[in-house]
């Protein structure tokens, strides 16, 4: 019986301004992968290979397509309710003139998100899929690893999407924020 199913244990669940101020204080190593999920820690898997060299191509094609049209925040906060801040691996952000100094971003800023799934594909599919749609950030990408495929998750409705597409490669795909822009996949799948 796991740690979940035991009735006797009790959760203690803290807001994004707490984990704030622990992260300030000190509280976790600076070098921690953590995010605050529904009022909870969760530890973030340590990238592999794989991970970061999608993360590389995904930086180049963003930044490239959106220009001056958005800011490609990479692995970087971006609050989605009161106990809620994951880190996803992109959010491309509504332009700011201040690129975000004064104010983390909050899930209304967001024009897309996208999570980089290798280890982590049941989890992004599952769980921060939800939150994306819950917080309407209108819409949502997991470039799965592993199945060598990219979800793309549009239109929230409630906890979940109207519209959810897994596109293989070679394709590209036209983020709704910006549906003139083409980004070719090939690069995120080839060896």
């Amino acid at each position: 019986m796991g740690i979940d199913k035991e009735p006797w244990i009790s959760r203690y669940r803290i807001s994004v301004e707490a984990f704030h101020r622990m992260s300030e204080n000190g509280v976790f190593d600076p070098e921690a992968r953590v995010e605050l999920i529904e009022g909870e820690i969760v530890n973030m898997a340590p990238p592999g290979p794989i991970h970061v060299g999608n993360i590389n191509a995904l930086t180049h094609w963003l930044a490239r397509a959106f220009g001056d049209r958005g800011i490609v925040s990479v692995q970087n906060p971006l609050i989605l309710s009161d106990d809620t801040q994951p880190q996803p691996d992109f959010a491309v952000l509504r332009f700011r003139n201040d690129y975000y100094r004064h104010a983390l971003p909050q899930a209304a800023d967001a024009l897309l998100v996208v999570e980089v799934a290798d280890s982590s594909v049941d989890y992004d599919r599952k769980v921060k899929a939800a939150l994306y749609a819950a917080a309407a950030v209108p819409e949502y990408w997991i470039v799965d690893c592993r199945a060598r495929k990219l979800v793309v998750h549009r239109d929230p409705a409630g906890e979940s999407w109207r519209s959810v597409e897994a596109l293989d490669t070679p394709c590209t795909v036209r983020p709704v924020a910006a549906p003139d822009i083409e980004i070719p996949l090939g690069p995120l799948f080839s060896d």
